[in-house]
């Protein structure tokens, strides 16, 4: 699953009033293609029985919606100091089953790492920058612009509704926390983590996501990426 996000310059109109004008002379950037920042968010889903065997579950499974690309255009001044928001950019759905002999310490946690690919020399803080456009003041977009927000019917996440960001590249948010007591589905409640399917219990087993990006006016122009990481795995 991956999202494209392009911002465009703003530039404002000249101001005129009845006695004066000034000269509408075609300004040099409309004689080039335009600077550009795009921002590139992969995502990469990770259950525990592509890692370990199970102590306690059965199968663990999260599965995603249909892939989704999207492109964000920054064209106007609230867009880049207010942020936009895409809703609904992912739904992730959780199926745990027992054991052939059901285990009543089965539970699970859910969590989502960010990845900057810090190999390629990117600093902790940064965006991974893949092509820069000219020359900029060095300021690559820092990856608190980037928020997130999950959300179901039954809040279950504690995090459910507000928007959180990071801040450097290994950054962990836990939707569902692990080492926690075991709260069964059908609570409608927060931190349920027991044995059950977004088939059956669709209010606590599946996750809706959403992202805001809020560039600012400060980032040098180009194409940068991160990968966020979801991971879902039987608690020990």
């Amino acid at each position: 699953m991956a999202l494209l996000f392009a911002f465009l310059p703003f530039f404002p109109v000249p101001f005129c009033t009845r006695f004066y004008c000034p000269a509408l002379v075609e300004p040099s950037w409309m004689n080039r293609s335009f600077t550009i920042l795009m921002l590139y968010l992969a995502m990469s889903w990770f259950s525990a029985p592509a890692l370990k065997a199970q102590l306690h579950c059965g199968n663990v499974e999260l599965t995603p919606n249909t892939p989704v690309q999207a492109l964000f255009s920054f064209d106007e001044f609230r867009d880049y100091q207010g942020g936009l928001i895409l809703s609904n950019v992912a739904t992730l759905r959780v199926n745990i089953q027992d054991l052939a002999i059901p285990d009543p310490q089965c539970s699970w946690s859910l969590s989502v790492l960010i990845d900057n690919n810090p190999s390629s020399g990117t600093p902790a803080a940064e965006w991974e920058e893949l092509s820069p456009y000219g020359f900029g003041a060095g300021n690559n977009p820092t990856l608190d612009i980037l928020e997130m927000r999950v959300r179901n019917n039954c809040q279950t996440s504690p995090l459910n509704g507000t928007f959180m960001s990071f801040t450097n590249h290994g950054d962990i948010l836990d939707i569902i926390e692990s080492a926690l007591p075991v709260t069964p589905a059908g609570s409608c409640t927060t931190n349920v983590n027991g044995v059950g399917s977004y088939l059956t219990n669709p209010g606590e087993y599946t996750f809706n996501l959403d992202l805001r990006i809020t560039p600012g006016f400060v980032f040098d122009p180009g194409i940068y990426m991160i990968t966020l990481r979801f991971n879902l795995e039987e608690n020990p």
